[in-house]
């Protein structure tokens, strides 16, 4: 009976949404927690204040949204290697030293364009968005007259709008019987709340063949995680995000692409054996992508890459140098700041003091 009781005072914390710490007040999430997982409250708050200062320095939100106030979850798993988003990214700012690159990662223009440059797989481009120019280009489109033309003529096209500078993306005449007119102008809508912003249009990519009866024509991108040591590029970590009414995530074997665990998009935690056909096609030619797109943004010591297994072929559909990996670690049931991860930043830390011995000095004239 207890144990039946645990496992519902545990799926109970699990789905709770989370009320924010000023609202409810910490003894009261402290009071929570213990409760789920029968601990006495004075142990769940020692325990988080030891994780609290320990080197992943995680938040009391951080602390009930990973689950880390329930020790069987994490298992062998050291629970100092787990880290928060905040301070995630100030790691990856430590790692990637070089901030006068930071711009690029910002913008998907730049990043396209850069890596296209060079060669390196990224969806075509149908044309931009971006008003008031005066210079003309074939592709380039200056008023929402234009950009209303430009679409009415794709409509038998399934086309990607993307805000250059972050942002909701849309899916624009994706539903063979949708209402295209009233999809033309509730794009127009949006691009007018963001002016001064560049709109990307890109045709939507078909997924590899062997994805394309499970996700129902949709892509299915996997977040590739690479740092930058002597030896060069590697892979760190991998998600997989798969498509469907409330999306899911795969952990990934990093040699062999295969899905080990499954969980809902929404609720890592509730994660569960995957089927053992599930693996991302062509997995050794996109580490292979990542790789080499990390080879040439070597200013970076960290960088996110999401790459989609298209019927071309990996393509990247996005770039971060400050990724967020709280599944990744929820579904591995296992921290960040392992040793391989701190070697890592120790190099880097190494790195970022020969580099600023080269800068010149501000104050020289």
């Amino acid at each position: 009976m207890a144990g039946v009781l645990r496992a519902s005072a545990l799926l109970r914390a699990s789905i709770a949404p989370f009320t924010a710490q000023g609202e409810e007040g910490a003894m009261a999430i402290f009071a929570r927690l213990a409760e789920a997982v029968s601990l006495p409250p004075t142990r769940i708050m020692a325990d988080y204040a030891a994780l609290s200062l320990g080197p992943g320095r995680v938040s009391l939100s951080d602390y009930e949204r990973l689950r880390l106030y329930d020790e069987p979850f994490w298992g062998d798993a050291d629970r100092r290697h787990v880290v928060g988003p905040r301070r995630f990214r100030e790691l990856c700012l430590r790692a990637n030293f070089r901030h006068d690159w930071l711009g690029l990662t910002a913008n998907r223009l730049a990043w396209r364009s850069y890596l296209a440059a060079h060669a390196l797989p990224t969806a075509p481009l149908l044309a931009i968005y971006r008003a008031d120019l005066a210079t003309p280009a074939a592709n380039l489109l200056r008023s929402r007259g234009e950009l209303r033309e430009f679409l009415t003529a794709h409509v038998a096209t399934p086309v990607i709008a993307h805000p250059a500078e972050g942002g909701r993306s849309r899916g624009l005449f994706e539903t063979p019987n949708g209402d295209a007119g009233a999809e033309i102008e509730a794009l127009l809508e949006d691009v007018a709340d963001t002016p001064g912003v560049a709109w990307l249009l890109e045709p939507r990519l078909a997924p590899h063949p062997a994805l394309e009866a499970a996700t129902a024509g949709r892509m299915a991108p996997v977040r590739v995680v690479t740092i930058a040591g002597e030896d060069g590029p590697r892979v760190f970590r991998a998600l997989w995000r798969l498509p469907g009414a409330k999306g899911a995530l795969a952990e990934l074997d990093l040699r062999t692409g295969r899905a080990l665990r499954v969980a809902p998009a929404d609720n890592p935690a509730l994660s569960r054996r995957a089927p053992s056909a599930l693996a991302v096609p062509d997995w050794p030619a996109m580490k292979a992508v990542a790789g080499e797109a990390a080879r040439l943004l070597d200013a970076f010591g960290l960088v996110g890459w999401d790459i989609a297994p298209a019927a071309e072929g990996p393509v990247i559909v996005g770039v971060s140098a400050a990724p967020d990996l709280d599944a990744c670690q929820m579904l591995q049931r296992s921290g960040l700041l392992d040793a391989e991860f701190q070697a890592f930043l120790a190099d880097r830390r190494r790195l970022a003091l020969d580099h600023a011995r080269f800068l010149p000095d501000p104050l020289d004239g």
